[in-house]
């Protein structure tokens, strides 16, 4: 009898279970406004504020940078993969209501000022700065966001305008938060965004025995608002702060004793507005100083004294022009005298006469006189003797 061994076939292995693709989570669950402190929340920062914070709504502390309403705050719990983030509502975590376009500006516009809070802070290292929110998103406008520099010389706000111009609620805000402080206002623009400036070339100007180009521009009208607030508006371009003056068109007026005619001399000129550009000027000019000026108030000074010598110039070139109407004016008149001059003069005896003698006809000869007259027959008669006295000899 031969004996039958069962053989068991082997199963089919099973196909691997693969976990579920975790859905990438939104920034936005990450950054949050503390509307207590006035300061951003980024819960990625290392040193960021997750372990002190009060978790679920805290009275709509948090808000959302993006669409302005009420966060929640999901906080860390014991265990160890759980990480702390921002949640809209329970059911759906990332519901937000802007747009997909401002809630990826949101995070651009955090590390623009996470990038110039470095640039600042390696110029000085003595300067805390603290990234801050001064007025959440409007309509299509971003929010804006600021830093506060704390420095032994005083406290100084930057605010900082990204991608587009300011709302008017937030230009208001803005002006609302820098009244009756000592707190230093800037509102600093990006020069090479579109959107925050209109070119208009450049004008040189002569300082300190040099021609210097300096950039011009149309400012917007949030931007004439604000600068008749205590916000200082300023640009920024390749580690240069650019303070702004105004400039205004001017026609010399003509006095006494001066000639403008010709191309010589012109009646057009441009007058300065100082320290801060007046409201009805027609375009404002921008004068450089280092980016790093704004922790700086030696190097902030920089600007006001380049300013009071524009305005120096200014006078100085107004007196120049009206010199050299001057001189032609003086030219002008002493010309005519020696044309006079040089016309014929009439005869006294004419004159008194009332007898009108044309310059075209010809002076008469006057008769010769009694001496010629006797020298003449003198001469005669000598040389009458003279022809006897040859015929002799």
């Amino acid at each position: 009898m031969t004996a039958q061994t069962n053989q068991t076939a082997p199963a089919a292995s099973a196909p691997a279970r693969t976990a579920p693709a975790r859905r990438p989570r939104s920034r936005s669950g990450d950054i949050a406004l503390d509307t207590r402190t006035g300061l951003l929340l980024d819960l990625t920062v290392s040193a960021g504020p997750a372990q002190r914070l009060p978790r679920g709504r805290a009275q709509d502390r948090y808000r959302c940078l993006a669409c302005g309403l009420p966060l929640e705050y999901c906080g860390p719990r014991t265990r160890p993969d759980y990480t702390a983030r921002f949640r809209h509502t329970r059911h759906d975590p990332d519901r937000c209501n802007a747009s997909p376009a401002r809630q990826a500006s949101v995070p651009a516009a955090v590390r623009h000022a996470r990038t110039l809070a470095r640039h600042l802070h390696t110029a000085q290292p003595g300067t805390d700065i603290a990234l801050a929110v001064t007025a959440i998103a409007d309509g299509d406008c971003p929010p804006v966001l600021a830093l506060r520099l704390h420095a032994p010389h005083g406290t100084t706000t930057v605010h900082l305008a990204y991608a587009s111009e300011l709302s008017p609620h937030q230009a208001e805000q803005l002006a609302h938060a820098a009244h009756g402080t000592t707190t230093h206002h800037w509102l600093l623009y990006d020069r090479l965004t579109p959107d925050h400036t209109h070119s208009l070339g450049h004008i040189t100007v002569r300082l300190h025995r040099q021609n210097q180009r300096l950039e011009r521009l149309t400012p917007t009208a949030t931007q004439r608002r604000l600068a008749a607030t205590p916000v200082a508006v300023a640009w920024r371009a390749q580690g240069l702060l650019l303070i702004p003056f105004g400039g205004h068109a001017v026609l010399h007026q003509p006095r006494s004793g001066e000639d403008w005619t010709g191309p010589a001399v012109s009646q057009r000129d441009w007058k300065i507005s100082h320290p801060q550009p007046a409201t009805d000027a027609a375009w404002w000019g921008l004068v450089p100083v280092p980016l790093w000026a704004l922790t700086a108030p030696m190097l902030l000074a920089a600007a006001p004294q380049t300013m009071a010598e524009l305005e120096r110039v200014q006078h100085g070139r107004e007196s120049y022009r009206r010199a050299q109407a001057r001189a032609q004016f003086t030219q002008a008149h002493t010309k005519l005298p020696l044309a006079r001059a040089a016309a014929p003069m009439l005869p006294v005896a004419a004159a008194e006469e009332d007898t009108a003698v044309s310059p075209a006809q010809p002076t008469p000869i006057p008769a010769p006189s009694a001496s010629i007259a006797v020298a003449r027959s003198r001469l005669a008669r000598l040389r009458k003797v003279l022809r006897r006295l040859f015929r002799r000899s």
